[in-house]
């Protein structure tokens, strides 16, 4: 298989441009996500894909909350600043607006829509971690068109911690 070609076939696939709240009680973190997609009508299920070394994974294993938050177009600076690696006693979530979700897990709410979920599963699959959740809260929250990787946005793998 060439990687090229699979990772050239991925950028032209428009995909969400999500962030991805997870954790509670002040102890939370957020990752800019675009491989999201829903699982389960009945129950209500929805799953996304992180890269196993990234650090919001230990919070999902240790929480099991989280919460989708679907950007609108034209966010992508917002997008921007959950892809970076967050510094030291630095929390990206103080740059912007939010509130607790029934999960605990923060909504952003300048977003277009949002998720909230408890975990349901997760699996291992190669360098990614399948995260499945059962939606306990959903709403839409501004109008507008959600922001698609369509948008220039590209995925770059995180490498390990």
């Amino acid at each position: 298989m060439d990687q090229n070609a699979f990772t050239q076939v991925l950028q032209r696939f428009p995909l969400p441009v999500t962030v991805v709240t997870v954790g509670r009680g002040g102890a939370e973190n957020a990752l800019t996500v675009s491989w999201v997609a829903p699982v389960s009508f009945d129950p209500p299920q929805i799953m996304f894909a992180a890269d196993r070394h990234h650090y919001s994974v230990d919070f999902l294993r240790s929480t099991k909350n989280f919460t989708v938050n679907v950007l609108r177009d034209g966010q992508q600076r917002l997008a921007g600043h959950f892809s970076r690696q967050a510094m030291a006693r630095e929390d990206k979530l103080d740059a912007v607006a939010t509130r607790e979700g029934d999960s605990g897990a923060s909504i952003l709410t300048d977003a277009l829509s949002y998720l909230d979920c408890e975990v349901a599963a997760l699996y291992e699959s190669g360098d990614h971690l399948i995260v499945v959740g059962d939606v306990v809260d959903a709403g839409i929250l501004n109008d507008g068109e959600p922001l698609t990787s369509a948008a220039g946005l590209r995925y770059t793998k995180a490498g390990p911690r």
